[in-house]
């Protein structure tokens, strides 16, 4: 199982001087060459884990340091988020704090080497729109997690707090005592969690899972 969540529009400043190391973060393989173009221009005297600098409602909803050692070191192993300056990072790589839109094209076809990895591996898909277009997705066997807002018959969309309820699911599913498997897994676990409903790939499109918020 992998999550994929986005980053946070608000970061925190990095706190240790701790020298920032490229290769120690995930994908340094796949992803060093790309990271140091993009952050040639940085001033990186200090860092801190991804997971502290990324501070916007889904990271509040997720809530890591409230989680146990064994979820955290479970959520290190499962969870990448995709970054505009790193392509991607594990909540524990050492980063440093930015502000940068993604640029789609900058990063795609880097990131579209390291997505092979898992195209035979559940994703469950948490990130916003902007963020969606760097990962090149199986639909037979990724999640992709919407929020809607019910009242009586009507369904509408929600835009920036639907982070705070995919943060709570991915919270959800890392305390759980294994990994789903099959999309439906996930549904079962959320729905001990929210009212949901998870609908089959169609036109090349993943799975979706809609969250109903009332």
């Amino acid at each position: 199982m992998l999550i994929l969540l986005p980053p946070s529009e608000k970061k925190k400043a990095a706190t240790s001087p701790e020298k920032f190391d490229l290769n120690s973060l995930i994908f340094a393989a796949e992803l060093s060459a790309t990271r140091t173009q993009a952050t040639a221009d940085y001033d990186y005297s200090h860092t801190s884990p991804a997971i502290d600098i990324y501070d916007g409602v889904l990271y509040q909803g997720l809530g890591w340091h409230s989680l146990s050692a064994t979820q955290k070191k479970r959520a290190n192993s499962r969870v990448l988020i995709v970054s505009a300056l790193f392509g991607l990072v594990r909540p524990l790589d050492k980063i440093f704090q930015y502000k940068i839109k993604i640029d789609s094209k900058f990063w795609r076809d880097a990131i579209a080497e390291v997505s092979e990895k898992f195209v035979d591996e559940l994703v469950i898909d948490c990130r916003s729109s902007t963020y969606k277009s760097v990962w090149t997705i199986n639909p037979e066997n990724t999640v992709d997690v919407r929020v809607f807002k019910v009242t009586g018959v009507e369904r509408s969309v929600i835009t920036h707090i639907s982070k705070k309820y995919r943060g709570e699911l991915t919270r959800h599913i890392l305390m759980q005592g294994s990994d789903p498997i099959t999309p439906a897994d996930v549904q079962r676990m959320t729905a001990q969690l929210f009212e949901c409903e998870l609908h089959p790939p169609a036109d090349g499109q993943p799975w979706v899972l809609n969250l109903l918020i009332s």
